[in-house]
């Protein structure tokens, strides 16, 4: 009983929509819109800036996210490959400020997560594939992030997983080209000045 009570009493808190009995009424399909793209942003904003601070302090890249780049040519399940204390800073408590500042509920959260996962996996596949829908409405995209994974681009395209505005904004862009391979497919290089 006590443990019911205390479910409904967080329920109420974190979703303002839930009526006394704790059922919780889904906001309309517009605000849920609202809600996913403010979690989108907060959580770029704060994975670009651990990530970055990741790079940049030599302890911390050293014995938690250089497990991440040993991949040097990524692939889709390397996306969540890392250091258990990455996962908990970057998706963790990344998730969970994206979670309480968008107000969304547990079942928009639940979509939201999954989309989230399922671009950061594309991210890392190495494949630029016809017809990606990911590739036609994010710039970081495969290829943004495998120069990321280039060793000279390890400085550079922190932004991660949907938009690429913190590095624009603060000089860690670098951009790229594709290239056609003769053996097929594309693969993402430095943009020559």
């Amino acid at each position: 009983m006590e443990v019911e009570a205390l479910v409904l009493t967080v329920n109420l808190v974190l979703t303002s929509n839930a009526d006394a009995s704790g059922i919780t009424s889904q906001p309309s399909i517009p605000v849920q819109l609202v809600q996913i793209v403010i979690a989108m942003f907060v959580m770029d904003t704060w994975q670009y800036f651990v990530h970055r601070y990741m790079h940049q302090n030599k302890y911390l890249y050293r014995h938690v996210h250089s497990q991440h780049h040993r991949l040097v040519v990524p692939y889709a399940i390397g996306a969540l490959y890392n250091h258990p204390l990455e996962g908990l800073l970057l998706d963790t408590f990344g998730g969970a400020i994206s979670f309480l500042v968008s107000g969304m509920t547990a079942r928009t959260a639940v979509i939201f997560f999954c989309f989230a996962v399922i671009k950061t996996v594309d991210d890392h596949c190495g494949l630029w594939l016809p017809g990606n829908i990911f590739h036609l409405f994010f710039q970081n995209n495969t290829a943004y992030h495998d120069i990321h994974h280039q060793l000279h681009g390890t400085k550079y395209n922190y932004s991660q997983p949907f938009f690429s505005m913190w590095d624009k904004l603060l000089g860690t862009h670098m951009p790229y080209n594709l290239v056609k391979r003769p053996e097929g497919g594309f693969e993402a290089r430095l943009k020559k000045d």
